[in-house]
Order: structure tokens, then C-alpha cells, then sequence
């Protein structure tokens, strides 16, 4: 079925109703992926309220998945370690002063000394630099798979690489941002086919299939990559 999203705080719940609940839960799953339980009769605005009261609760749960799955991987945020945007490795500089915490000039990043851990920044900065890039690129791949999304929005998805929204809107994961672009075009490529057909079911992958012949050796790529990028874990998935 088409995936119903709820965005709020920078975070994506997906909806999953169903006619046998009776009342509203949240799972935090164990690949990261936030999921309301509904009922199927509950409206929007009282699935935004009440998740509204549960976003202390679920920062708290992925602050204790991000500490326990990516410790291995965190950045030690020193001059000389390399960070990756689009499949190139670029150098930290660290300096004394400059305006904001984090810049990039386009040969290096370049991170003020008092901003560190810069986990928060170094996310920021790819939300923000993925948003133009990624509309853009998504213009140009979706002439292979049928219609635009209503919206693109670059946010934090867990575990999760992308999503498709039930408006037709994409939901991109920011860590994408970090991977070589044929691996992020794999990953636009398969949130597009899902505007056509919702389901991974036989024609979803007929389409995907046409849309990019070679896609079993891009997703097989993509799980192998994870492993050498940070902030992210070997569970992700598409």
C-alpha cells in the first residue's frame, strides 16, 4: 500500500491504520523506522497532536540506537578526517573563527573549533545542500519513470534511505547525501517508480527494472557502502 507519512521535528512517522485498532501506538523498529498505529477513522490532526506529545520520547529512543549502532562510526571531528558529499572525500579543517559553525568551500570543510561534537551541523549542512541537489537530480530521472512528486523533503528517516509519501511527496534521508551519485540515483530512482505503483510487487520491479537495468548490482553497492560512511549503520535499507 501507498506509505502515509507524518512529518514533524525533522523526523518521518509512518502511518500504518488499521481497522482492528482501537487506540493510538508508536513503535521505534529495529532498523530505526518511526511507525504510528491507527485506527483507520482517526484524523490528521489528532495523529499530529499526539505524536507531537511523544517527540521527547522517540528523540530519546534514537539517541539510544545512534549511541549503541554508529559508536564504531562516529567522527572524532579533527583536522585532516575526511567526510564524504556525493561520493567524494573532503578534508576538515579546523579554524578559530569564522561565522557559522560549519562551511564548505568547495575543496574542504571547515569546522570552528568551539562547535565540536558537530554531529547536529554536519547534518544540517547536508538537509540544506540536499535540497536544491536532490530536486534537480530527481527532475532529471524521473523522465524514465512517469510523474513528478508534489514535493521533495530532504529529513532524517532512521534507517530507512527513502520514502514515499501517500501525497506523492519523497522523503529523502539526509545521509544520502554522503553516498557516490549512482547510488543516490538508485535510491531516488526506486522512491519514483513507488509514485506509479505503491507495492513491491511485480510490476514495481518491472519498472525499476527498466528504469535502471543494472539495479541489483546499485542496491547490492549501496548495502556494502554503508559500511564506510558515518552515521550510518549496516542495517540500513531501501
Amino acid at each position: 500500500m501507498m506509505t502515509e507519512t507524518l512529518e514533524m521535528d525533522g523526523l518521518a512517522f509512518t502511518i500504518r491504520r488499521s481497522d482492528r485498532r482501537r487506540t493510538l501506538g508508536l513503535t521505534v523498529d529495529r532498523a530505526g523506522e518511526l511507525v504510528i498505529h491507527a485506527p483507520f477513522a482517526t484524523g490528521d490532526d489528532e495523529l499530529a497532536d499526539w505524536a507531537g506529545s511523544k517527540l521527547l520520547w522517540v528523540h530519546r529512543k534514537l539517541a539510544l540506537k545512534d549511541e549503541s549502532a554508529l559508536k564504531a562510526l562516529a567522527p572524532e571531528y579533527v583536522t585532516g578526517e575526511t567526510f564524504s558529499y556525493l561520493g567524494r572525500r573532503y578534508r576538515l579543517v579546523l579554524v578559530d573563527e569564522q561565522t557559522a559553525a560549519l562551511d564548505f568551500d568547495g575543496t574542504r570543510f571547515l569546522l570552528r573549533r568551539d562547535a565540536r561534537p558537530a554531529d547536529a551541523h554536519f547534518r544540517q549542512w547536508y538537509i540544506d545542500a540536499g535540497k536544491e541537489w536532490l530536486a534537480r537530480r530527481i527532475d532529471l530521472l524521473r523522465s524514465r519513470t512517469g510523474p513528478a512528486p508534489t514535493r521533495v523533503l530532504v529529513r532524517d528517516l532512521g534507517y530507512r534511505w527513502g520514502s514515499c509519501g501517500r501525497d506523492g511527496a519523497l522523503y529523502i534521508n539526509w545521509r544520502v547525501l554522503q553516498l557516490p551519485v549512482r547510488l543516490v540515483d538508485y535510491v531516488l530512482v526506486h522512491e519514483l517508480c513507488h509514485l506509479v505503483e505503491p507495492s513491491h510487487n511485480r510490476q514495481f520491479w518491472r519498472s525499476l527494472e527498466r528504469a535502471l537495468p543494472d539495479w541489483q548490482d546499485r542496491n547490492a553497492e549501496l548495502h556494502r557502502g554503508t559500511a564506510d560512511v558515518f552515521w550510518c549503520a549496516p542495517a540500513m535499507r531501501q
